[in-house]
């Protein structure tokens, strides 16, 4: 077989991300210390569910929230993120769309980088905005 595999090469198994980023759940690392913030993920499913999320803003976390399960109601998802909107902005903070399912809400020392849609830009099309929760 040592003929064939110089001549085809030999067969290379499927390496995962998770080698690349050497990530292990199991391992901490000790030596670090803890970090000041956070980047948290908050599935919005109710006005609790907004609660978390500004009180973890206001501990200065970054939260990636997914607006997905409110999705099939967006007459109460507009108006949680509504309130979350001005609660936001009272504090400095900002918010903005991701996807469809994601918004991104950052802390008063986070500003986040909005960019306009080509649709947008040039004045032509229809902006997907309009029917986005964060319109």
């Amino acid at each position: 077989m040592g003929l064939l595999d110089s001549i085809f090469g030999k067969k290379r198994e499927d390496t995962g991300i998770e080698e690349y980023l050497d990530i292990s759940l199991e391992e901490g690392d000790v030596v670090s210390p803890p970090p000041k913030y956070y980047i948290r993920r908050v599935d919005l499913r109710n006005e609790g569910d907004a609660d978390l999320a500004l009180k973890e803003i206001n501990a200065n976390n970054v939260i990636i929230l997914n607006v997905k399960p409110l999705s099939n109601q967006p007459n109460r998802l507009k108006s949680i993120i509504a309130k979350l909107k001005v609660n936001i902005t009272k504090i400095d903070g900002d918010i903005a769309l991701l996807t469809n399912d994601y918004v991104i809400i950052a802390p008063s020392r986070v500003k986040i980088v909005k960019s306009k849609k080509k649709s947008e830009e040039g004045g032509e099309g229809t902006s997907e905005a309009s029917s986005s929760p964060l319109a």
